[in-house]
């Protein structure tokens, strides 16, 4: 069983550099995907002055964008792959939220004690690229001290096969990354015991865009 170090280590080599700069040229095309906008107006009617983000996972930063043109304060980004990092990194250069904008490379769930608190907390399409659910969504319960926004595959047969698709091509390429389809009542139960309510839900196949507010 590919261990969580392993696991990290292969998404550096799958999310590249190349990957991620197909991504961005695609946000500079079309703007953010379609379950990234689903987590963007879930968080629309929340009031961003003053506040800070802490993204999980966030690609090329098309949340953290978002965030600081709508008046948020600061963005943290936690990945686990540096072609990501580098590039959203670029952006935020390019646009003068250099000092508002922090880059941190590593496994979120390992590092989250070295981390400051953030109001809002997201993980779009995050918690299907790890291993240990529960491990990085009581992280995130810790580290959040009002909102968490995340998106995450459906469960069922139809999600397994794509997932195995991913892993048949990870496998290929020779890297020790693979998606997880993990149970969606377990990972709603996570939030319920952790003191979360559930805010907001919607569903752009296959994925579940949810927001919770803690209690």
């Amino acid at each position: 069983m590919t261990t969580i170090k392993e696991h990290c280590c292969g998404a550096d080599l799958f999310f590249d550099e190349k990957t991620a700069r197909k991504q961005y040229r695609q946000y500079l095309k079309k703007g953010p995907g379609k379950v990234t906008t689903r987590m963007i107006r879930h968080l629309g009617p929340i009031s961003l002055s003053e506040k800070s983000l802490l993204d999980i996972g966030g690609g090329i930063g098309a949340l953290q964008w978002w965030f600081l043109e709508k008046g948020g304060k600061e963005t943290t980004a936690v990945d686990a792959s540096s072609g990501y990092l580098t590039q959203a990194e670029t952006h935020a250069g390019q646009h003068g939220w250099g000092e508002r904008a922090r880059f941190v490379f590593g496994d979120f769930a390992e590092i989250h004690m070295q981390l400051e608190p953030a109001d809002i907390l997201t993980l779009d399409k995050v918690v299907c690229c790890y291993p240990d659910y529960q491990m990085i969504l009581e992280s995130a319960c810790q580290k959040s001290t009002q909102y968490i926004s995340l998106s995450y595959p459906m469960d069922g047969i139809l999600s397994k096969i794509v997932a195995l698709v991913g892993l048949i091509s990870a496998r290929w390429k020779g890297i020790s990354f693979r998606p997880y389809i993990h149970p969606v009542s377990k990972i709603r139960q996570v939030f319920e015991q952790h003191g979360w309510n559930r805010i907001n839900h919607s569903f752009a196949f296959p994925w579940h865009v949810e927001t919770y507010q803690k209690k």
